[in-house]
């Protein structure tokens, strides 16, 4: 009994505890947004504004690439004491990715009115999109500093701070009548204040800049991979609502970003162990100690919650749909129930992929490469309703679980 206190008692134990229950609150925070947004918007209004949060996480898939770079390097160098190879990183990547930023950009600005009329949506907030490209990758970079040196108190902070002035933000534009673009406008703004709080919190890392001979960094394998894990992640829970929103009706649309986001409160609260996961597990890599301990400790609370979590979604979809989304968009109610566990099952997924990331065994993300492959072709072979959407991600998901659980068995974790 002792020893599993201890367990629980360790430095790492307590911040990670520190960090979970902070993101907890800050995806509730976002949850909350969602929710706030599902009660002021008509369902076609709410499905326009989760096609542009979609095709948002489409827009940033190279820069959760980054993310994971930064996150498993800086994890790195920091656990070797190497805080030159730190600094020198920052610059690298910027110079790296900021000419294809600016030309994404720009593009995304020139065609506002095409991408416009095929989303049933407002260019307006196509040119925001366009337009917060570069600003993006600045706050990838800063952030995922903040992550890697695991300065998880000043990550809650302004986590925190940017989820209660997104949400102002966006009740404030909505009311004054401008709906889904102005809850785009909130989320971009917001993001800016954050970003500069970040960076003015970890300055030190990045100045002065290190002159000194330039260091080579080997990324290109990992890079590759870090990309398949970007794309997967977040075209698995983006492309589906885009074609829905393509095929189906402004209506339908929105009752299915209704049950996507309501899915994803599970995916918002066991995000926190994913996160978690990369930069302990590589630290600990680095400094020559065991990981698996990692792995095991922070996945059992990870099914614990997710099973408790997703209980309440099968059970009792039509009381969660009521309290959360309202009367109008109860016609989703008996899908609520697979979505929930297709997201249960999505989490573990991205869990145990970001493990074998941090071990050195990045090769995991060709399942996930496989499941992103096959989510678009089988929607677009198979869209007579929402059920069958539904059911295609939820055998994805089921699909690349399996896969991965044997992967796991075969290394022996």
């Amino acid at each position: 009994m002792r020893r599993f206190i201890n367990a629980f008692t360790t430095p790492t134990a307590k911040s990670s505890a520190l960090f979970y229950f902070g993101s907890f609150a800050i995806s509730g925070g976002r949850y909350l947004f969602h929710l706030i947004l599902l009660r002021l918007l008509l369902p076609s209004e709410y499905g326009e504004f989760l096609s542009y949060w979609s095709l948002l996480y489409l827009l940033t898939i190279p820069y959760s690439a980054i993310s994971n770079i930064i996150t498993k390097y800086v994890a790195e160098f920091s656990g070797k004491g190497n805080w030159r190879a730190t600094n020198q990183l920052f610059y690298y990547l910027l110079e790296k990715f900021t000419p294809v930023t600016l030309i994404l950009g720009i593009l995304f600005v020139v065609f506002a009115r095409p991408l416009a009329t095929a989303f049933k949506a407002h260019p307006g907030a196509f040119i925001i999109l366009g337009l917060s490209v570069f600003l993006s990758l600045i706050s990838t970079l800063v952030r995922s500093y903040l992550a890697a040196l695991q300065r998880f108190v000043a990550q809650i902070f302004t986590g925190i701070f940017e989820t209660a002035v997104m949400i102002l933000l966006a009740v404030l534009f909505i009311i004054k009548g401008f709906a889904a673009t102005g809850a785009v406008a909130a989320q971009l703004l917001s993001g800016i204040l954050a970003t500069l709080i970040t960076f003015y919190l970890i300055r030190g890392t990045f100045f002065p800049r290190d002159m000194g001979k330039r260091i080579k960094f080997d990324i290109n394998n990992y890079s590759g991979y870090s990309l398949i894990y970007a794309i997967g992640y977040l075209s698995l829970i983006s492309t589906d609502v885009l074609l829905v929103r393509f095929f189906f009706s402004g209506f339908l649309s929105g009752i299915y970003s209704s049950l996507s986001i309501l899915g994803r409160m599970i995916f918002f609260g066991l995000g926190p162990f994913i996160s978690l996961v990369l930069p302990i597990a590589s630290h600990r890599q680095a400094a020559a100690k065991k990981s698996r301990s990692v792995f095991l400790k922070l996945g059992a609370a990870m099914i614990v919650f997710g099973i408790s979590a997703t209980g309440v979604f099968v059970f009792f979809p039509d009381i969660v749909i009521r309290l959360s989304s309202g009367a109008n968009y109860l016609e989703g109610a008996s899908h609520l129930p697979f979505v929930a566990v297709s997201m249960f099952l999505f989490s573990l997924n991205l869990f145990i992929i970001s493990y074998f990331m941090a071990i050195g065994q990045p090769q995991a993300n060709k399942f996930l490469l496989a499941a992103t492959t096959a989510q678009p072709l089988l929607i677009l072979l198979f869209h007579n309703s929402l059920s069958q959407v539904v059911n295609i991600n939820l055998a994805i998901e089921a699909m690349l679980f399996l896969a991965l659980i044997w992967r796991l068995k075969k290394q022996g974790i």
